[in-house]
């Protein structure tokens, strides 16, 4: 028998943690709201008047542009859409059977991309901008600067908005002047012209959340504004914004695990972790991640065990988030309890919630909400009182009444919870993307291992060989500390197995596993082996000339 919580239970989204929602989310998609925000300094455009499902009547604008030849016959067209298709726009299937196709989104090539307003809706973006819109602001006011807001926009501008200009309205545009840009840029530039920009809304809403783990989120703020101060002016703008989109994608997906880490280990009584310190520390989350490409062999394999793991994660920290927000309910709505959370953020909220777990008044509560589970399951299944009862009490057999509610609402939304973290799972993960550290197929999670693309790779090594301080490109790194950064800062294991399977066996398939990833270093030309000694191999960065690597 199914258990019918109250409406207003009825939600497995608790922001608070995160930031974001765990649900199907695409970076390319969010990159472009990103850059509004940027750009607005944290202001909102209202909807623009985009038809998403009217890509022909964009395509006759642009055709008729005074500033394009020879597109203006039923041939031209057709050699504008596809060039359209391919390079400028993004598109999605909607309707029944998925099948009429539509506008989804612009390509984050320019720093005017989000003129379009696409994708019309803003709920796929899963509050993710506002979130790294936060973070980056936060890390440099950390670096003291006096207005961080015009900092951002003016790095922004610098790494992706040659050729543009802003108007006074927010409104991106070809600056007229520019003779060098992309062909690609140029085009999409005038493409935009057809869509009426957004207008500024009056005020905008206060995003409400404090990370719980503050260190480590503001050092992914960190990361994203060192890439782009480095590498704006040494990479083309459509390859910086495909490494920037990686790159998040990836602390996105890390810093997830963390989360899950953290929230299991504390809902379970586990001593505190430094996670919820203010300064950054070390990811514990051990990524192993195959290189060998040897499917179904015991690299391969072992990457698998480790994805397993992480999924395994996924339903426990669904119970530590309901418990976690049903805490957070009752510190609100209950004067009594509202002394553990009133004032605090962050850490200091989140230990106030835990600490709450055990107020006696918090049992009081879960009694009366119990009862109203109880009832509502009566009324919409026709079952009795007793029976209801007997379903909560099968739910969590020898809990108190806090983990039967908990148990109840969970078990009223288990399946699509867990659905939309999975998403979250594999869309941040890279499964279907070219930089991606996720391999499989949604067919089969059995599949899935951690295997990392040249794409990702390629991303990774360019944001490792930085100099922060300097605003430099570093010419090359040991490869020893390249290894032990990879672990520190994203918890990618290479050269080593997860300390649960450290076995002489498993160190033997991450030696191997080292072999080939110098390998792909080698041929990918980032890797250099002066001899065999571990301390004389270094990754070299292929944007600096060859005689300031010395």
């Amino acid at each position: 028998m199914r258990l019918y919580p109250t409406k207003d239970l009825r939600s497995y989204s608790f922001e608070k943690l995160s930031g974001y929602e765990l649900n199907d989310f695409d970076v390319d998609r969010f990159l472009p709201v990103l850059f509004q925000m940027v750009v607005t300094r944290g202001r909102r455009l209202g909807s623009s008047d985009a038809k998403p499902t009217e890509a022909r009547r964009y395509i006759e604008a642009l055709a008729s542009h005074p500033n394009l030849r020879g597109f203006d016959d039923e041939h031209g067209r057709a050699v504008l859409e596809q060039w359209i298709n391919t390079t400028v726009v993004r598109l999605g299937h909607e309707g029944r059977g998925r099948r009429e196709v539509q506008l989804a989104a612009v390509q984050p090539i320019h720093i005017g991309a989000y003129r379009a307003g696409l994708p019309v809706g803003g709920a796929r973006h899963r509050k993710v901008h506002l979130v790294i819109y936060r973070l980056l602001m936060d890390a440099l006011v950390r670096r003291g600067h006096p207005n961080p807001a015009d900092a951002l926009r003016a790095l922004f501008l610098g790494a992706f908005g040659h050729g543009v200009t802003i108007s006074e309205k927010f409104v991106p545009d070809f600056d007229g002047v520019s003779t060098d840009l992309d062909a690609n840029v140029l085009l999409s530039l005038y493409y935009l012209e057809g869509f009426a920009p957004g207008r500024l809304q009056a005020s905008s809403r206060e995003f409400d959340w404090d990370p719980i783990m503050p260190g480590v989120m503001v050092t992914l703020g960190d990361q994203l504004l060192d890439f782009l101060a480095v590498y704006q002016n040494r990479l083309p703008t459509i390859a910086l914004a495909h490494h920037l989109a990686a790159l998040l994608n990836l602390g996105l997906f890390t810093t997830s695990l963390r989360l899950f880490h953290l929230v299991n280990d504390l809902c379970r009584g586990n001593a505190e972790s430094a996670d919820l310190g203010v300064e950054y520390s070390d990811a514990q989350t051990e990524i192993y991640v195959d290189f060998t490409r040897q499917t179904g062999g015991d690299s391969d394999r072992l990457a698998g065990e480790c994805v397993e793991r992480d999924l395994e994660r996924l339903p426990a920290y669904l119970d530590g988030m309901l418990l976690l927000k049903t805490l957070d309910r009752y510190g609100r709505n209950d004067a009594r309890l509202r002394t553990y959370i009133q004032d605090q953020k962050g850490p200091d909220w989140l230990r106030g919630l835990l600490a709450m777990r055990e107020e006696p008044l918090v049992e009081l509560r879960a009694g009366i909400e119990l009862e109203q589970i109880i009832t509502e399951t009566v009324r919409h299944t026709g079952c009795s009182a007793d029976e209801a009862r007997v379903e909560v009490e099968r739910a969590t057999p020898s809990g108190s009444q806090l983990d039967q509610v908990v148990a109840a609402i969970r078990e009223s939304q288990k399946s699509s919870a867990i659905q939309a973290a999975r998403q979250w799972f594999w869309n941040t993960g890279g499964m279907r993307r070219q930089a991606g550290l996720l391999r499989g197929n949604l067919r089969g999670r059995r599949a899935w291992r951690y295997a990392m693309t040249d794409e990702l790779l390629t991303t990774l090594l360019l944001g490792t060989l930085v100099d922060p301080a300097g605003g430099e490109p570093l010419p090359r790194m040991r490869l020893a500390t390249l290894l032990q950064t990879f672990e520190t800062r994203w918890g990618i294991l290479i050269a080593r197995p997860p300390t649960a399977r450290a076995d002489a066996s498993s160190r033997a398939v991450a030696t191997t596993n080292l072999a080939a990833f110098t390998g792909r270093l080698r041929q990918m030309g980032f890797f250099t082996d002066l001899s065999d000694d571990f301390n004389a191999q270094y990754v070299t960065n292929p944007l600096v000339p060859a005689g300031a690597r010395r």
